[in-house]
């Protein structure tokens, strides 16, 4: 979970419950394979993103269990009763806290990109970000102060598809700046579309340069979606 995924804290676990079925499986393989380690990760997003142990939680541990004696067994068609159910429109609504299982799939989404610092285009020291939860370490993309001045709702402002990656000295170089100005004067420019897309940010420029909140929330969600869709190839 750690060296593949990025779980390097149970408190960034999606669900406690995907313990189960994976203690299972390497109880019975102690190394697995690409294959066995593709259909894992699979496994693994489909069950992040969805609401599948919100309730029933036994029944759905006991399914899952059978599931993977299948795929010990060779049986790689029991991963398709899975799915994930969330959408870009539920990104954009989701608050951005750390009680919600989703949120805490976001984070995890985010480092498998292997994010670079808005500000200095450095890798993010993911092991910190990741190991306890501290607000500090993650940035409103579209700085909460900015955004609060302009009247938006705190809901919208504290969208999960809001937030990426940010170390607290680097956020604090960008504070309540525009997008319109720190996209131009903070943002290294000669790297700008590889630390964009390491972040999972829309490569829009007109987004940045007008400021339309609106119409980033929309982008980086569906950007997030499609990014989830390649975990599961």
């Amino acid at each position: 979970m750690a060296t593949q995924l990025n779980v390097v804290s149970i408190d960034f676990l999606p669900h406690v419950q995907q313990l189960i079925p994976l203690t299972f499986f390497f109880s019975k393989a102690h190394t697995p394979s690409a294959d066995q380690t593709k259909w894992l990760k699979q496994w693994f997003w489909k069950t992040a993103f969805s609401r599948r142990y919100s309730s029933q939680t036994d029944e759905k541990m006991d399914s899952d269990i059978t599931c993977f004696e299948g795929f010990v067994a060779g049986n790689t068609g029991t991963l398709e009763k899975y799915s994930y159910s969330v959408s870009a429109e539920q990104l954009v609504k989701q608050k951005f806290t750390r009680n919600s299982p989703l949120v805490r799939a976001f984070l995890l989404l985010l480092a498998q990109k292997n994010p670079l610092n808005l500000v200095n285009g450095n890798k993010v020291d993911l092991g910190k970000a990741l190991s306890k939860y501290n607000s500090k370490e993650y940035h409103h993309v579209f700085p909460r102060a900015y955004l609060k001045k302009r009247e938006f709702p705190v809901e919208k402002i504290n969208s999960v598809a809001n937030f990426c990656f940010l170390p607290a000295d680097s956020n604090k170089k960008i504070s309540s700046k525009a997008p319109s100005d720190y996209f131009v004067t903070v943002v290294p420019q000669a790297a700008f579309a590889e630390i964009l897309e390491s972040n999972l940010l829309p490569l829009n420029k007109e987004v940045y340069e007008k400021n339309d909140f609106e119409k980033f929330l929309t982008l980086r969600s569906q950007r997030l979606i499609e990014f989830l869709d390649k975990q599961l190839v």
